[in-house]
């Protein structure tokens, strides 16, 4: 069932939610005593955690007006309860969709279930969505901090995101192995396939091009629709065909993982490709600098090259609307007059910290038990 056979019925009468729903598009011109009283009760994020149900966009959902929201963030999740914390939903200003892999949750449920990871989730906002599209998405997981965002944790993130005048932004740090990309490309798997006839051999363009890994990103309505409905719905069936992801899933390290498919690694570093974007160089466009907090002054990242300084600058005064938004803004202001000049939390936690050393040992001791002709296969191997 899609979304809007479960849309409940709501009046159609003008109220105030229609100053929320008219946002001007220069709203980090805007400051928050500009921004309505309205605004105070409706405007900022106010998710709860126990039914995934966020106040903001379910009424512009109930009133059919969620074509006319400037941003909206779309979390794909995992399990019940979540597998990651979604508490700091709040801690951001933007209204808020989760779509879950699991069952009896309304209209969040994906009724493939635990299929097509992220991919899945992100393609059925897209389908279901269509007509009326939020001004701007951002799809992201669940979690607030991860290796592949360095020391930036989502919350941080949307509330000092940078997104006048764009039209794709990554918001992970980590840059992807371009030569995955290729491999996985000469699998020629469905999403391939489809990938060529759309947009063309995208693999043969300079590594270079590729974007980061991990697909989270932030994306205009206009971006999106660059491809026709179509294509998103051939996707999102490619992405929801079980046994295809087991019969093409990747070998090796993921083994234990079967939903791991070749498509997903490939897709990571293709979006902007398909939202038409056809170049990144990702030294000119996120920046090639160690980003700062703006809010504690502490070290964000620990290589000049995983940084979003140029995209994650920009204060939202909506943030001061928001009890839980405000109170966080500050608890962080207020923590850096110690923190600052360390590296922000979860930068380089200690789980990863952890599992780096782990794969580094084993694979020293793998180096130390490859014959010479094992270890000139693997060179070659790489170096398709």
């Amino acid at each position: 069932m899609g979304f809007h056979e479960v849309k409940q019925a709501c009046s159609k009468s003008v109220s105030s939610l229609t100053i929320l729903l008219l946002a001007a598009t220069t709203i980090w011109c805007t400051s928050a005593a500009d921004v309505s009283v309205d605004w105070e009760q409706h405007g900022y994020a106010r998710f709860n955690p126990d039914d995934l149900s966020e106040s903001t966009f379910d009424a512009a959902y109930n009133e059919n007006r969620t074509a006319d929201l400037e941003l909206v963030v779309m979390v794909s999740s995992f399990s019940w309860p979540p597998i990651e914390d979604l508490a700091w939903l709040n801690e951001q200003p933007w209204p808020v969709f989760v779509s879950t892999k699991e069952p009896g949750k309304g209209y969040h449920s994906e009724p493939w279930g635990n299929v097509g990871w992220d991919i899945a989730s992100y393609m059925r906002f897209i389908v279901d969505f269509w007509d009326v599209m939020p001004k701007r998405v951002a799809f992201v997981h669940g979690h607030n901090m991860a290796w592949h965002q360095a020391g930036y944790k989502m919350s941080y993130i949307l509330r000092n995101l940078c997104f006048s005048g764009m039209n794709y932004v990554s918001l992970n740090t980590n840059p992807q192995d371009p030569v995955i990309w290729k491999r996985t490309a000469e699998t020629r798997s469905g999403i391939v396939q489809l990938v060529e006839k759309t947009v063309g051999k995208i693999w043969n363009r300079p590594a270079a091009n590729s974007d980061r890994c991990c697909q989270q990103y932030v994306v205009t309505r206009e971006a999106i629709r660059t491809r026709p409905l179509e294509f998103w719905k051939e996707m999102l069936a490619l992405m929801t065909d079980g046994d295809r992801l087991k019969a093409n899933r990747l070998k090796g390290v993921f083994d234990k993982r079967p939903n791991m498919a070749l498509d997903l690694p490939f897709l990571e570093e293709s979006w902007h490709y398909l939202f038409g974007v056809d170049k990144i160089n990702q030294r000119k466009y996120y920046g090639y600098n160690m980003d700062v907090n703006i809010e504690t002054g502490e070290k964000m990242t620990s290589h000049p090259r995983e940084t979003l300084q140029k995209f994650v600058n920009c204060p939202a005064p909506l943030c001061q609307l928001s009890p839980t938004c405000k109170a966080v803004v500050e608890s962080e202001k207020a923590r850096g007059s110690t923190a600052k000049g360390k590296l922000a939390d979860g930068a380089d936690s200690t789980y990863w910290k952890i599992m780096r050393k782990k794969k580094m040992a084993e694979g020293r001791q793998k180096r130390k038990t490859m014959s010479a002709e094992e270890a000139a296969q693997k060179l070659h191997d790489l170096g398709k």
